[in-house]
């Protein structure tokens, strides 16, 4: 990193981010891990159970100089009533679901009695909060939300759901982009949405701070027999982009597959599997709920597969199946704001049949997948490493605080 004195840094998430399972979470405890090397970070974070979380707040506390815990404002079962009430109200379900007054006052209390050099807002449903006006606050996006809910309302076939993504998507985008207006500086996932902000707001500091991948824990495993024609997808699946992933892949592609090589296998790895994956399950699909070490898995899969329809920001699934030095099929949506090209690091492929062709093509085309591995695997190492992305984004404080 770059040598600027050591900053007093709140940051400020809406669920605790150990352990790191989810791409939320893992960027969020990356980025801090970091940080915490050579900053004091103080964490103020909700938890649904402190009890429960009594463990991983500990964890937290050791790399943190501080964490601040405040009980989540709402609960796991009145989550669906309090979506239905918000399509009733003028505010998003996105920023009403995490509004506490609880949240407030101890953010004041800490910015009145602490010093701190600037405050981090992990996503925009939080920056709607009172900061005050005497630091300042870097909003960091890991998704342009309103595009997501833009696409999710695009590519849900439920008309509730549908509804109910339209009227968020409505919403939440004003209360989105006032946020952008409000904080000092924001955060990009990539390239592309930091082009969409500066667009609607010229002049508005920003900089792209990528997803990346511990280049350490996540290496090629040559020495791991990988299972002929086996198939992995991965990544939380109580989040609606990867459930709409692994439904089209395996009622969509994998039959087209199978009509060439009906041994190729599919395991779906992530944790809160819920009905809409598990009717997945059969001969060829396996569902595996959340695992200790997803290396092991990547490990053993020969081809990593992200048939993503929507979403925002960027997949870390990405990043993680190339540093693995996985032979990788994408569609465009899935690879989107990663600086990857299609038959250098990955295949890209946006149809069924163009999809099932893709993986096909990796299957029995050895030197092409090994080729695509070792350069997926070198773009990784030159650009996706956390520590020099965490780098970036301490140059980055550096001109934040001298503007």
């Amino acid at each position: 990193m770059s040598k600027i004195k050591q900053l007093d840094i709140l940051l400020l998430t809406p669920s605790l981010p150990y352990p790191p399972i989810w791409g939320f979470g893992i960027r969020v405890y990356q980025l801090i891990r970091e940080l915490s090397r050579r900053h004091r970070v103080t964490l103020l974070t909700y938890s649904r159970a402190e009890e429960d979380e009594r463990e991983n707040i500990a964890v937290m506390r050791e790399i943190c100089a501080a964490v601040q815990v405040v009980p989540s404002p709402s609960l796991p079962g009145d989550k669906r009533r309090e979506q239905l009430l918000s399509l009733f109200s003028p505010l998003s379900y996105q920023t009403s679901s995490l509004r506490s007054p609880a949240m407030q006052e101890t953010l004041t209390r800490l910015l009145s009695t602490q010093h701190f050099d600037l405050v981090q807002v992990e996503s925009s449903q939080l920056a709607g909060f009172d900061f005050g006006s005497s630091v300042p606050v870097i909003l960091d996006e890991h998704n342009l939300e309103y595009e997501l809910l833009q696409r999710l309302y695009q590519g849900e076939r439920a008309p509730v759901r549908r509804l109910y993504n339209w009227a968020e998507f409505v919403k939440f985008r004003r209360e989105e982009q006032a946020c952008w207006r409000k904080a000092s500086a924001c955060l990009l996932t990539s390239g592309r949405e930091e082009e969409i902000l500066t667009g609607l707001l010229p002049g508005k500091l920003a900089t792209t701070i990528p997803n990346g991948v511990d280049i350490e824990f996540y290496q090629p495993t040559p020495e791991t027999p990988t299972e002929p024609g086996s198939l992995i997808f991965t990544g939380l699946m109580t989040y609606r982009p990867n459930i709409d992933g692994a439904i089209y892949f395996v009622e969509e592609v994998l039959p087209l597959i199978h009509k060439t090589r009906p041994s190729v296998t599919l395991q779906i790895v992530g944790a809160g599997a819920g009905e809409e994956i598990a009717h997945l399950a059969g001969p060829s699909v396996t569902i595996t709920g959340a695992v200790p070490d997803m290396r092991v898995h990547f490990a053993a899969a020969a081809v990593a597969i992200v048939p993503l329809r929507m979403g925002s920001g960027t997949r870390l699934k990405v990043v993680e199946g190339l540093a693995m030095g996985k032979p990788m099929v994408s569609t465009s949506v899935g690879c989107e704001g990663i600086h990857v090209r299609s038959e250098e690091h990955l295949l890209v492929a946006d149809t069924p049949n163009a999809f099932a062709d893709a993986v096909l093509r990796l299957l029995s085309d050895p030197p092409l997948a090994e080729t695509l591995s070792r350069q997926g695997r070198a773009l990784v190492e030159s650009e996706y490493g956390w520590g020099s992305i965490a780098g970036r984004l301490e140059s980055f404080y550096a001109q934040v605080l001298a503007h």
